[in-house]
């Protein structure tokens, strides 16, 4: 009796302890599993933060090249402005300024009673252009149409800038979220590896906690990347008309900068517009000196006409009238304006030799400029940063054999973040220069390119231009 109660016994404590081994297993496992999801978490959310906001295959549009996207900006906005229209009203006005005056008809009759001799005098008077007012007129408004081609020229040149510099900003933001991801994945690997330490007991918590702060902070850094990345591809396409911001442009470093750096040539090719528009106005106080002094020599009038008597006894003669009236010049009315319009002249000369000379000072100070920044970019792409990425690197190896410190590869990483950051300022301020050139060159302000609303500036201007227009030349 008492052994099988023995048995008993024994048999009730091997099964509550399976039960509690059970039980241990399995809370250790829960254990682990936590544990592993607060080493990993961060690499997890690092992972899900890199492929956030990213567009699939189908949903990506490729317009990697500028010139394609040029030519289609082109075209949405040839639709959209209204140079055909002052195109058409310029040639209405040339078409005006060469019309003749009209002339007069004069009729007079006397004796209008039936015993008084009778005289009617019927006589159509024109004015005579000896000394061609009309074509004073017609320069005039040649020039004016010249003025809508120059304006016209002046916003291609100005589009295509303002085209330029937003896709410059979407591919220069392009490349610092690029570079931030890739310092987003060094700092990833830094707080790995500080995990790791942390549970091997070999560093503190406070260490941890620093390296995690850093890391937050890059992806905050991305975060701000990647938002004014896609601010920046919404504002290259809304100049084609599309709201939509999932499309990408591929240039290399070496394009990019490239393609910043190659305004140093083809200098003699550009025509300055500016300078261009100070010509024409050069020529139309020219055209306007002219048209004064024809209007300042006295004008004749010829009159042709008949003249029909009838005598109280019914005798009728008819006879023919010619004449021709000449107004006294004795106070040329126009002399004063004459005066104005010489020095006007004579002002313009002297601000277009200025302005080129000061203009020309100012390219060759910027292009100075560039040529520096070249030198800077290329010893910070062929040096610092493989060496600060080498130097990273070693660090983190030698932080996991436990030989160097926490703050050893932060200092690191930080190193790498700066070079790597400094890189892309290089390149905006390399365009910004270009684009400062290139517009010096093409006589424009550069803040009517790089204003955020540049191209609605743009269109407002030739609304402006096209609401303006005159009526009548001269007014």
């Amino acid at each position: 009796m008492s052994l099988r109660l023995n048995q008993r016994t024994n048999l009730s404590q091997n099964r509550a302890l399976k039960k509690s081994s059970h039980f241990l297993s399995i809370k250790w496992s829960v254990l682990s599993i936590a544990l592993t999801t607060a080493v990993f978490g961060q690499s997890v959310s690092a992972e899900s933060l890199l492929t956030a906001n990213q567009p699939t295959v189908r949903e990506i549009q490729d317009r990697s090249s500028f010139e394609q996207i040029l030519e289609q900006i082109r075209t949405y906005q040839a639709n959209q402005s209204s140079w055909q229209t002052q195109q058409n009203m310029a040639s209405a006005q040339l078409k005006q300024s060469g019309l003749w005056a009209n002339p007069s008809i004069s009729i007079e009759q006397t004796g209008l009673q039936s015993n008084q001799d009778q005289e009617l005098a019927i006589g159509i008077s024109q004015p005579l252009d000896l000394f061609g007012q009309r074509k004073a007129a017609q320069k005039v408004a040649k020039l004016s149409a010249n003025q809508v081609d120059l304006e016209q020229q002046r916003y291609n040149a100005e589009l295509a800038l303002i085209v330029q510099y937003a896709w410059s900003q979407v591919a220069l933001w392009q490349l610092e979220k690029s570079l931030i991801a890739e310092q987003l994945q060094v700092s990833q690997q830094n707080l790995d590896a500080t995990e790791k330490r942390y549970q091997a007991g070999s560093i503190a918590q406070v260490d941890v906690e620093r390296v995690r702060i850093a890391h937050l902070e890059n992806q905050r850094i991305y975060q701000q990347a990647d938002l004014q990345l896609q601010v920046a591809q919404q504002q290259l396409a809304s100049f084609w008309g599309s709201d939509s911001n999932q499309f990408r442009i591929s240039p290399s470093v070496n394009e990019l900068w490239s393609r910043a750096t190659q305004v140093k040539v083809d200098q003699e090719q550009i025509e300055n517009l500016f300078e261009r528009s100070l010509q024409l106005e050069a020529q139309r106080q020219q055209a306007s000196i002219e048209q004064l002094k024809a209007k300042s020599r006295p004008q004749p009038t010829m009159t042709l006409g008949v003249n029909r008597t009838r005598s109280v006894d019914q005798n009728t003669e008819n006879q023919l009238r010619l004449g021709v009236e000449i107004p006294l010049n004795i106070f040329n009315k126009q002399k004063y304006g004459i005066q104005i319009a010489e020095a006007k002249q004579t002002l313009i000369q002297q601000q277009q030799r200025f302005y080129r000379q000061q203009n020309q000072m100012d390219i060759e100070i910027r292009l100075a400029e560039l040529k520096g920044l070249q030198a800077q970019f290329q010893q910070l792409n062929n040096q610092q940063i493989p060496l600060a990425t080498q130097v990273q690197q070693k660090t983190l190896q030698g932080f996991r054999l436990g030989k160097f410190a926490v703050t050893d590869v932060q200092q690191a990483t930080v190193q790498l973040q700066d070079v790597r950051l400094r890189k892309v300022q290089l390149l905006k301020q390399a365009w910004q220069l270009s684009v400062e050139v290139q517009s010096a060159r093409m006589g424009l302000p550069v803040e009517q390119i790089t204003a955020k609303d540049a191209l609605m500036q743009l269109n407002q201007r030739v609304w402006q231009q096209s609401n303006a227009f005159p009526n009548q030349l001269g007014e």
